[in-house]
Formats: C-alpha cells, sequence, structure tokens
C-alpha cells in the first residue's frame, strides 16, 4: 500500500523528470539520438563495425595463437576511431556526456539531501564524498568504500 507521502514524492520525482526533460542538455541528447538513428552513413559504419567485431570475437576465442588475431584487432581498432570520429557520433556522445552529468548531479544533490553517508555511485569524482571513492562491495574490489 503506498502512503499519502510516498504518492507525494512519486509526483515530485515526476516534476523533476519534466524539468530534466525541459533542460537543454535533454534537448541536445534527443537531437542527436534522432540524427544518429535517421543518419544512413551512421547506420552503415555501425552495422560494418558490428559485422567486424563479431569477426574478432570468433577469432579472439582462440586468442593471439590465431593467425589473423593482430590483423583483425589492428582492422577493429582503427575502424572504431574511423567511428568515434564521425561528426554526429562526436556530437551523440558528448551530448550523452553533458546529460549523463547532469543526472548524476541531480542524484548528488537528492541523496546528500537525505543523508550525508549516502553512497552516490557516479564515475564523476566531482561527487565522491570526502574525496573517496568507493562501489557496492564496501571495497572488497580494493577501491577506497565511501563512507
Amino acid at each position: 500500500m503506498v502512503t499519502e507521502t510516498e504518492m507525494e514524492i512519486l509526483d515530485q520525482l515526476d516534476a523533476l523528470n519534466e524539468k530534466i526533460r525541459q533542460t537543454e542538455a535533454y534537448q541536445q541528447y534527443c537531437r542527436y539520438r534522432a540524427l544518429l538513428e535517421e543518419d544512413k552513413e551512421v547506420s552503415q559504419l555501425i552495422d560494418q563495425f558490428t559485422r567486424l567485431k563479431l569477426d574478432f570475437e570468433e577469432v579472439q576465442r582462440f586468442g593471439r595463437y590465431h593467425p589473423d588475431f593482430s590483423t583483425k584487432r589492428r582492422e577493429i581498432n582503427q575502424f572504431k576511431k574511423k567511428l568515434d570520429m564521425h561528426p554526429v557520433i562526436m556530437e551523440y556522445r558528448r551530448s550523452e556526456y553533458q546529460l549523463q552529468a547532469l543526472l548524476d548531479e541531480v542524484l548528488y544533490h537528492v541523496s546528500t539531501s537525505v543523508s550525508s553517508n549516502v553512497n552516490v555511485v557516479s564515475s564523476n569524482p566531482f561527487f565522491s564524498v570526502s574525496g573517496e571513492s568507493g562501489c557496492s562491495t564496501g571495497g572488497s574490489c580494493g577501491c577506497q568504500s565511501a563512507g
């Protein structure tokens, strides 16, 4: 059963979601995502990269001992660079990063308003508590656990 307080929180989350959708970061992300999906050249590049990746995965099963391992690895790395340098993909990734930064910041502020001891999971070091970083394993992975 959902309480009245929980309903208020859900309503506030809906309002926050709508505000995020109105930001420039979200609008840019949507624009470049649509461009990415509509651009035939990008689609062909992605399809070709997927095929190269599948070929490499097959060769990789045998490791560096496969006669085509180095050739396939070099080929996929060169093609990945070509793909990454395409203007539409570059702008899509930039907009994706900016949107993620916004979402990280929102999550950080919401979390710390609840408690200063909340572990905020983010790859952005700005949002780590007291300069420490951590993960959900409590530091068993070898990282420094926050809190």
